[in-house]
């Protein structure tokens, strides 16, 4: 017993120090438990919390964005009131002289007008909306056009139209229409109306006065040896007799000295003479006779072509020279104060609209039932009446297109003149009057001439539609 103890004693003692050794052997082993956790954390965490979270919120709010935009965009349209305007009402306004001096030619414009519109009415007005005009006289001053024009912009806070008649009121206001923003359509056909200072607002229902008076000179010298008085020689020796003041004097501009001096055509004199039915042109036709004129321009309208031409006949100067005017002085209001009709023959005009005598025309043949629907007098069966009839379907066109633009509630003159100048061309009474008022156009750029070859309304082609040379003021 006393030999096993020790034995015994060294066994325990092997064991525990074997035990002692294999503790720090798995120690270390385990050791590497903690360091996955801390390696796993960061990684799988910090991954997922920045990346994910941060990406996926903008994207939502991007794609987000949008949808404030589509909203104003889609709601809108259904709103838009484009037809079926029952009840609604749009008034064209409209001034001129009806009681000075322009009254014989302004008076068929305003039948025109009010002809054309009551046919309009009856037909269902603009997309149902019913046409109403309102017209005040001006009696052919400047000033009164000015006030009846306040006048009618502080009763209407949104005037989609205005019609002018004159080229004074059409200068006067060129600036106000464009302030306004009113588009106005006019008779008075001046360059400084439609392309001058301050212009935008103004068109017009035929060539400005000088590309006419270039459209004239052109065919002049092209056709001289056919045209010329037998008097005359191989030169155009031109006078300007006319009246004073804005349309008068709106034919003659540095553009067409300038044009004219190019073709090889001198104005040997210019002359002017009272804007009266009882004007005497004596000293006018033979101070021209005297300077070697062989052409004669007027611009004036209804008596001022008459004066001149009852002038010639009294003075025995008939066939002295070629006698020409503006697309107005080719009217039957002419034949009211000649003396004689045969002195009416052969005066040429340039036109930038058909005449009466088109009488195959669906346009014209339109106009001339509603001439006679109305019992208007054979007195208006003119120019006035003809080119006010056609306006006024333009005028209905492009409102129409305006509508469809921004719809009825929304429509104001910035619509109208924005239809007026990239919705056309458009063709009044289906091409009685064309008109095209793209890339700045604010005028026709083509037409006739036209030569009286017969009794009133024998206004006769003698050179079918051909561009005019482009007399627009210098800016």
């Amino acid at each position: 017993m006393k030999q096993i103890k020790p034995v015994l004693l060294l066994l325990f003692i092997a064991l525990f120090a074997l035990a002692a050794c294999g503790s720090p052997a798995e120690e270390p082993t385990a050791v590497p438990e903690p360091t996955e956790e801390p390696t796993e954390a960061p990684v799988e965490e910090p991954t997922e919390a920045p990346v994910e979270e941060p990406t996926a919120e903008p994207e939502e709010e991007a794609t987000a964005v949008p949808e404030p935009t589509a909203e104003p965009t889609e709601e809108p349209t259904p709103e838009l009131r484009t037809e079926n305007l029952e009840g609604e009402t749009i008034i064209f306004y409209h001034f001129g002289d009806l009681s000075g001096p322009y009254a014989a030619i302004t008076s068929p414009l305003i039948h025109g007008m009010e002809d054309a519109v009551a046919e309009l009415n009856a037909n269902g007005g603009i997309r149902g909306a019913t046409v109403e005009i309102q017209f005040a006289d001006d009696g052919g001053s400047v000033d009164e056009a000015v006030a009846i024009y306040d006048r009618f912009t502080s009763e209407d806070d949104n005037p989609l139209i205005m019609f002018t008649y004159g080229s004074g009121e059409a200068e006067a206001l060129t600036s106000r229409f464009a302030e306004d923003e009113i588009p106005s359509l006019t008779s008075g056909l001046s360059a400084v109306a439609f392309y001058g200072e301050g212009s935008g607002y103004t068109f017009g229902l035929g060539s400005i006065y000088p590309d006419q008076f270039g459209a004239f000179l052109d065919y002049a010298v092209a056709n001289w040896d056919e045209i010329k008085p037998d008097s005359a020689g191989d030169e155009i020796k031109l006078a300007y007799l006319s009246w004073s003041g804005a349309f008068g004097q709106g034919a003659l501009t540095d553009e067409t000295r300038a044009y004219a001096e190019e073709l090889g055509v001198e104005i040997v004199i210019e002359e002017l003479y009272d804007l009266a039915p009882t004007a005497d042109t004596t000293t006018a036709l033979l101070n021209a006779q005297a300077a070697g004129a062989n052409v004669i321009w007027t611009n004036t309208l209804a008596f001022g072509p008459a004066a001149l031409m009852n002038g010639i006949g009294a003075l025995g100067l008939q066939g002295e020279f070629v006698l020409a005017g503006d697309n107005w002085a080719m009217d039957l209001a002419t034949y009211a104060f000649v003396s004689d009709p045969a002195l009416t023959v052969g005066m040429y005009a340039p036109l930038s609209y058909l005449w009466w005598n088109d009488v195959d025309h669906p346009g014209v043949q339109q106009a001339e039932a509603m001439f006679a629907a109305n019992e208007r007098s054979m007195t208006e069966h003119g120019v006035g009446y003809l080119v006010l009839a056609a306006a006024v379907d333009v005028a209905a066109q492009a409102i129409e297109n305006a509508i469809d633009e921004v719809g009825f509630d929304a429509l104001t003159g910035v619509d109208v003149q924005y239809a007026l100048t990239n919705m056309g061309p458009y063709e009044g009474l289906q091409g009685v009057l064309s008109l095209d008022f793209s890339d700045g156009s604010r005028s026709p750029h083509s037409g006739q001439i036209r030569q009286i070859q017969g009794g009133p309304d024998a206004f006769n082609v003698v050179q079918d539609f051909t561009d005019t040379p482009d007399l627009r003021p210098a800016k």
